[in-house]
């Protein structure tokens, strides 16, 4: 039973946002990127969605994660970005997972358990966060001789090379252009030299719609799939989850009379509150006390005073809501890239705030 806040996840919408992208892709590989219980919106319900309509490879950030997919029996290619600890090897072999390799050192310490995996090869092209350094034209040579050291390991299997770009959302043309050149330069020299590196990739959803000329082998996406392209855009992406909170209480008060901790807002004149079952423990943040609104019936609900650990207080004055009633704390009538702008962070962070423990998901096809 829901009793306090739910979040709906449009299933559809979902497979909307994700045949946009293939198509600006024409219809070629695309990885969905899954990590972090998919942007929090549920990993295994939305992989399986999306790979019961097309979608054959999917990214994770661990290997708990990758787990998680296959035991819920996802069969598509699952690739892990992030490092997993050699001693857990026989597993990435057991559950098929395919891992990031970042060095020749991580390399060598997977090769020497004798376990055979398949590998993607990741370049730090300019993120500075993980692969193999090659920043400049001058890293090309000594980056392809640790690349052909690594694709010579016995028990590993390269199956793709991929870099990340680090700015493609933002008006940093230049250097976007410069990580995919030392990208594709360093991929010239290494299949010049025979060797076969497989799939290639480096767009993430900025650089699907930004940049179609790089996509490569297959592209990446992850925020633009859930409904929030992290560009313009004329596409009409549709925003996957919905959040609604339900009211608790409904007072009267009158002027002169202070709203939630601190009183950081003291009535002016008569008013009627409705206190909200979510607060910032549910991931609706606190620094939106006094800023942001909730939205019921084509109205916008004023938040009032500080949000509590589990309950925000609105103005409903002019509308006529009852104890019970849900509104909209963000979706498709209240955008929450107007949240993030406000508090001056990404969509990303938001929709992964979303507590499970508390708040109750459901799946709409």
């Amino acid at each position: 039973m829901i009793d306090r806040v739910k979040a709906i996840i449009h299933l559809d919408n979902l497979i909307h946002n994700f045949n946009l992208l293939k198509a600006v892709y024409q219809n070629k590989r695309v990885m969905a990127v899954v990590k972090a219980d998919a942007y929090g919106h549920g990993s295994v319900e939305v992989a399986k969605h999306l790979e019961t309509h097309g979608c054959d490879f999917f990214a994770v950030t661990d290997l708990l994660e990758g787990i998680e997919l296959r035991q819920a029996g996802i069969q598509s290619d699952i690739l892990l970005f992030g490092k997993t600890s050699p001693q857990n090897i026989d597993k990435i072999k057991h559950y098929h997972l395919t891992q990031t390799i970042d060095s020749l050192e991580y390399a060598q310490s997977l090769n020497s358990y004798g376990i055979r995996i398949q590998t993607h090869i990741v370049i730090d092209t300019g993120m500075s966060r993980f692969g193999i350094y090659c920043q400049h034209q001058e890293d090309i040579k000594e980056t392809a001789e640790e690349v052909e050291k690594m694709m010579a390991l016995l028990h590993l299997n390269h199956q793709g090379i991929y870099t990340h770009f680090a700015a493609a959302d933002e008006e940093k043309e230049a250097f976007t252009k410069h990580q995919y050149d030392v990208f594709c330069q360093l991929i010239q020299a290494i299949e010049f030299k025979g060797l076969d590196l497989g799939i290639k990739h480096c767009s993430n959803s900025a650089a699907i719609l930004k940049y179609r000329d790089r996509h490569m082998d297959m592209v990446r996406t992850g925020i633009a799939m859930y409904g929030y392209p992290p560009i313009k855009t004329k596409l009409n992406f549709l925003p996957v989850m919905d959040v609604f909170a339900r009211v608790i209480s409904l007072r009267k008060i009158r002027p002169g009379d202070g709203i939630s901790y601190g009183i950081t807002h003291i009535a002016k004149k008569d008013m009627r509150l409705a206190s909200i079952a979510i607060g910032y423990a549910d991931g609706y943040n606190r620094l939106l006390s006094n800023q942001d609104y909730f939205f019921y019936k084509g109205k916008k609900l004023k938040v009032m005073g500080r949000v509590c650990m589990g309950v925000t207080m609105v103005d409903v004055s002019h509308i006529d809501i009852q104890v019970g009633d849900f509104v909209e704390v963000f979706g498709q009538n209240k955008p929450l890239d107007q949240m993030a702008t406000q508090l001056n962070t990404i969509t990303y962070e938001l929709l992964t705030n979303m507590s499970k423990k508390r708040v109750i998901f459901e799946y709409s096809k």
